[in-house]
């Protein structure tokens, strides 16, 4: 009995000492757990103090303020974005000022304007398409249609929520408020946009009707011109072919200010516009150099607009060969993807 007893206490002695054992372990393992979990924590905490004085040294080389640093970071983050990032790309920009203007019923229209003309977001390069209405310059002027009716209209103003649309004649518009529209309008040098907007509130001021509409992101694009064209500043010969002389050619001097594929815009002072003498169907044949290579085309005057100071002549090419078309197709996209590159520093 005795030996049964001494076995029993034995082996309870062992349990106690086994069980103490792996509570023990059980509380290192979990102690090196926490301290880990803190290392972890304290680590992105000494990032994240890090990276935040490296962005706000950012935020001050690019002139802006403290308060709209704190913001871009604030709002970055809680959209799981990086900062820095919406210093450099327009569009992740937006979306954080968005996320402030959804989140803050104070938020300060200035301090918008001015972080977006620090950071060279308040523009859009004509290469680059619109990508929402925000977007849309001041003074754009459109077509806002109704029910099978047309009114002309403006960009009069924008804010971050709403864009207000001016009804340049307004004698003849219906009540609109409460009713969808749709607006387009042509970007020069892009394409024709169409958007449709529920009007929220009309509001009428010296006179004037202006129409409030929300901003949004859903635009049609509908690609203008057959042929992509590039911005140039080159001088181009011009030869002006009489009709009734085909044989002789009058030679003057103009400057190309765009190129495509399919023609040339050239503008001279208003002073030679004797001179030229061109009109809509003149004849001309076009020599000029072009990324080291020299061209020699024939053109047909197609528009002419006249400035103050210059008059332009838009010059449809005609019978132009497949090898100078293509060459002058992959001039134009060459220069855009420059264009393109050296943007995506500052919009993306």
């Amino acid at each position: 009995m005795e030996d049964k007893v001494a076995a029993i206490q034995s082996f309870k002695a062992a349990t106690d000492t086994e069980l103490t054992d792996l509570l023990i372990l059980i509380f290192v393992v979990l102690f090196l757990f926490v301290v880990f979990l803190f290392i972890i924590s304290f680590r992105k905490a000494l990032k994240a103090k890090f990276l935040k004085k490296l962005f706000m040294k950012t935020i001050k080389e690019k002139g802006l303020s403290e308060k709209a640093g704190e913001i871009i970071w604030k709002y970055s983050n809680k959209l799981g974005r990086d900062p820095f990032l919406a210093l450099e790309v327009k569009a992740s920009f937006e979306k954080v000022i968005d996320q402030y203007v959804e989140e803050e019923p104070n938020y300060s229209e200035e301090l918008i304007r001015e972080m977006r003309k620090k950071l060279g977001f308040d523009t859009v390069p004509a290469f680059i398409p619109l990508s929402s209405t925000k977007d849309i310059e001041i003074f754009q002027n459109g077509k806002l249609t109704y029910q099978n009716t047309s009114y002309d209209v403006a960009l009069y103003d924008k804010d971050e929520k709403y864009m207000y649309w001016l009804i340049i004649d307004a004698s003849s518009a219906p009540d609109l408020k409460g009713k969808t529209v749709k607006i387009q309008f042509l970007r020069r040098d892009d394409a024709i946009y169409i958007l449709e907007g529920k009007v929220e509130d009309i509001i009428t001021e010296g006179g004037k009707v202006v129409l409030k509409i929300p901003h949004h992101t859903e635009m049609k694009r509908i690609q203008r011109r057959q042929y992509a064209r590039i911005e140039v500043d080159m001088p181009v010969t011009v030869g002006k072919i009489s009709p009734e002389k085909p044989d002789k050619v009058e030679w003057l001097t103009g400057e190309a200010k765009d190129i495509s594929a399919g023609g040339i815009r050239i503008c001279v002072p208003s002073s030679q516009r004797l001179k030229f003498n061109l009109t809509i169907g003149s004849q001309l044949i076009l020599s000029f150099q072009l990324d080291g290579s020299r061209m020699q085309l024939k053109g047909v005057v197609v528009n002419i607009l006249e400035r103050k100071t210059t008059i332009c002549y838009g010059i449809k090419f005609t019978n132009i060969k497949s090898k100078e078309e293509s060459y002058i197709l992959n001039f134009v996209k060459k220069e855009q993807q420059k264009l393109r590159n050296l943007a995506k520093q500052r919009l993306g």
